[in-house]
């Protein structure tokens, strides 16, 4: 019998997962990135793999698929990690020195936004549908996909942390990210150690100062999901990450919002195509192991 190899690869923690030929999940495991530098980092992912490996008596050589997502940019026809901001892979040809590891698998890798949206639109069992996938956390971004493939563009679509959403230049990206609400929270709280997930507990326990700060968030994510349903209409869009998996009333509000702005307009109802993930942390798992 032969499996499959999947992981994601982050900034803060590196996912892995072993699944057998049907793509049914066998293990999983999760552990610190480790951003020593590059090489520390492909050991990190190896003793993960091998880990999974000895949990089920499974040898390398019955390994016939290995998929891995990694954030940032990335060459899929050469297999290498272009570039990223929060882990030490620069111009990483990934691929190869995976099949250095695993000479009888097909190697694979992708962007990890894209590799989780592929786990999302093919959990709904879309093939032809047109689906968005939003992923906010300590950052934001996006990935298409149209009729079954991937809208890239050049290389850089999705990237939409860099809109800019007011007039003084802030970005999308720097008003609704994690450390973006931290700030704001810091800031209104009059607490300079306060975390997102503080904060988060003070808005459930009815908190009136945390209504202002996720009031921008709200406001930035609805104004931005308007004009992707303007320019796409898609099917679905999916709201993913960190922080939409953990906090779904948040979507609910922003539903809601957009909900109001259609009113009267072709585009009332299309709120309804706005979901949580189905994977949610384990998206990019099965996408990497499905694609």
């Amino acid at each position: 019998m032969s499996y499959i190899l999947v992981a994601d690869v982050g900034g803060t923690k590196l996912a892995a997962a072993l699944f057998d030929i049907h793509q049914q999940l066998l293990s999983t495991r999760e552990v610190a990135s480790d951003k020593t530098n590059r090489e520390a980092l492909f050991a990190c992912l190896i003793d993960s793999f091998a880990q999974l490996c000895a949990e089920k008596e499974v040898t390398f050589n019955e390994i016939s698929k290995v998929s891995i997502g990694v954030p940032g940019i990335v060459d899929i026809e050469k297999g290498i990690a272009v570039y990223q901001n929060n882990i030490p892979w620069e111009n990483f040809p990934i691929c190869t020195r995976l099949t250095e590891v695993f000479p009888h698998a097909h190697i694979k890798m992708d962007n990890d936004v894209y590799i989780a949206t592929w786990g999302e639109y093919r959990a709904r069992e879309f093939s032809k549908e047109t689906m968005v996938y939003v992923t906010l956390s300590t950052g934001i971004s996006c990935c298409t996909v149209v009729n079954g493939e991937f809208l890239r563009g050049t290389g850089l679509a999705g990237e939409i942390g860099f809109s800019i959403v007011y007039n003084d230049g802030t970005t999308l990206e720097e008003s609704v990210a994690g450390p973006a609400i931290e700030k704001l929270g810091r800031k209104l709280l009059g607490d300079s150690e306060i975390l997102l997930k503080d904060i988060m507990e003070l808005y459930y326990n009815g908190n009136p100062i945390v209504d202002k700060i996720l009031e921008p968030l709200v406001q930035s994510v609805e104004k931005q999901l308007q004009q992707i349903i303007f320019l796409l209409d898609p099917h679905c869009i999916v709201l993913g990450g960190g922080f939409f998996n953990h906090h779904p009333k948040i979507i609910d509000y922003i539903k809601e919002a957009i909900q109001q702005r259609f009113v009267g307009t072709p585009f009332a109802g299309k709120e309804q195509i706005i979901e949580g993930s189905i994977h949610k942390g384990e998206a990019g798992l099965y996408g990497a192991a499905i694609k």
